[in-house]
């Protein structure tokens, strides 16, 4: 005889309390513990962090040799400032602005994995795919925020790094609390805008980070890029919490548990069977 107890429960914050303003983020706190998490999930999460590399570098590339044939032109360019021109400038701008809008799926991949982590769970390589059930509501939030940001930058570049900002939950409210594209940039705007200093203090430490880890041949991003995921993961954690759940499975005398994002259809079958590994992100 094989009884099955299911129950959901929020971790961290909620809705409610981000849009508020009721919750609280230490920055000395949230680095620690992301760099924990970085250090435990170094060897599991790294692949993932190199395949979303190499993904928007293959886009990034595509993008450039559509507009200029050669993407060598760029390299030629910067070694003869006299080959500069109007067009390089606009590959550029395009290549950029392409790789952030394709590979938005395979960002949101990571973005869940990093906030697993955030909750106590393991993840494994193959989990970079998770995202890509959201990709339509992923590219058109990433595609609207970049374009807002866009057209507000060409005349307040400040207000356009305060929006990128202010979007920076938008993701993760799309694949966690499944809120549609705009409302979700919305929300996470708003909750940004509580506490707008302390998170502006945090990025602009990460952008440091990100500075120093370029200077020694690009190496210290190699433990950056995971930590920036996990700084982000522990943010959303504190501002609108993550819904889990627990199941509790008992067979005769004996009985177990185990924790896990909720998913959509969780109804077990031949080819769907639950997940056996209790630590395992298998949202």
């Amino acid at each position: 005889m094989k009884n099955d107890f299911e129950r959901d429960f929020n971790l961290g914050g909620s809705i409610e309390r981000a849009v508020s303003g009721q919750y609280e983020l230490k920055a000395g706190d949230i680095f620690q513990e992301a760099w924990k998490q970085t250090m435990k999930h170094f060897m599991s999460f790294s692949p993932a962090i190199i395949a979303l590399i190499f993904v928007q570098l293959g886009i990034f590339y595509v993008a450039l040799k559509l507009q200029l044939g050669d993407p060598g032109l760029i390299l030629q360019a910067f070694q003869d400032p006299s080959l500069l021109d109007e067009r390089i400038f606009q590959a550029i701008f395009v290549a950029n602005f392409s790789y952030e809008v394709v590979s938005a799926p395979f960002y949101a991949s990571v973005s869940l994995m990093a906030m697993s982590h955030a909750c106590g769970l393991t993840t494994k390589s193959r989990h970079i795919a998770k995202g890509l059930q959201f990709t339509v509501p992923v590219i058109i939030a990433t595609l609207a925020s970049l374009v807002l940001q866009g057209v507000v930058g060409m005349m307040l570049p400040f207000i356009s790094m305060y929006l990128s900002l202010a979007f920076s939950q938008s993701i993760l409210l799309i694949c966690e609390k499944r809120i549609p594209p705009m409302q979700s940039l919305l929300l996470s705007l708003r909750a940004v805008n509580k506490k707008i200093f302390v998170l502006a203090g945090i990025y602009t430490l990460m952008m440091l980070m990100f500075i120093v880890g370029a200077m020694f041949y690009g190496v210290g991003l190699i433990f950056v890029l995971p930590f920036f995921f996990h700084v982000k993961g522990i943010i959303y954690r504190e501002m609108f919490g993550i819904k889990l759940q627990i199941t509790a499975n008992q067979d005769d005398d004996s009985d177990g548990g185990q924790g896990r994002p909720p998913r959509d259809n969780d109804h077990s079958n031949d080819n769907d069977k639950p997940n056996k590994n209790p630590e395992v992100f298998d949202a």
